[in-house]
């Protein structure tokens, strides 16, 4: 049998709050505390939070520039920057020389060839597993809501379509994944 966490932990890694732990094992969370309301969007939990720039509100810098999808568009352009520079430190070796090439930094092949590609792929697998992560704790906590009641069926149909996708998307990722040496 498959050991299913409490709600209240799940709702914590999910929501990125910190919740207070239960001084005894006779505090139990009411049904009135599991049936908050969930916040329309991040920013609601974070007041502390000012605007990183005046025309960026709070909510498109944690919602969409903090995105999945814009942090792996943004991988993608640091890969093609680092070829770049690859390229341009192969084309300058020959003007430059090796003493200048060696003073301007992350010019040798070890860290070009080695180092960049793994220090990339690191990042995107942690962003990857992420994402499956936190897809499988939602539909978990999914699972349970429509146990209560509390959701349909639809809506745990999509939480298991989004879980799938993400376990599918981590899973071809690992698969492509090698680490240069």
């Amino acid at each position: 049998m498959k050991f299913i966490q409490p709600k209240s932990i799940r709702f914590a890694a999910m929501s990125g709050l910190l919740l207070i732990p239960l001084v005894s094992a006779g505090f139990w969370w009411t049904s009135s505390v599991a049936q908050l309301p969930k916040p329309a969007n991040v920013s609601q939990n974070n007041s502390s939070l000012s605007p990183v720039h005046p025309d960026e509100p709070i909510d498109y810098t944690l919602n969409e520039r903090f995105s999945l999808s814009n942090s792996l568009e943004r991988i993608q352009q640091i890969k093609n920057a680092l070829s770049s520079f690859q390229e341009l430190t192969e084309t300058s070796q020959p003007i430059l020389g090796d003493r200048k090439i060696a003073e301007i930094g992350h010019t040798d092949w070890e860290t070009q060839y080695l180092g960049f590609p793994n220090w990339v792929g690191s990042v995107e697998g942690t962003l990857k597993k992420q994402a499956y992560q936190i897809a499988k704790l939602e539909f978990e906590l999914a699972q349970e809501q429509y146990q209560d009641g509390k959701i349909s069926q639809a809506v745990l149909e999509q939480k298991e379509a989004s879980y799938r996708r993400a376990q599918q998307d981590f899973q071809a990722f690992w698969n492509s994944f090698n680490i240069a040496d």
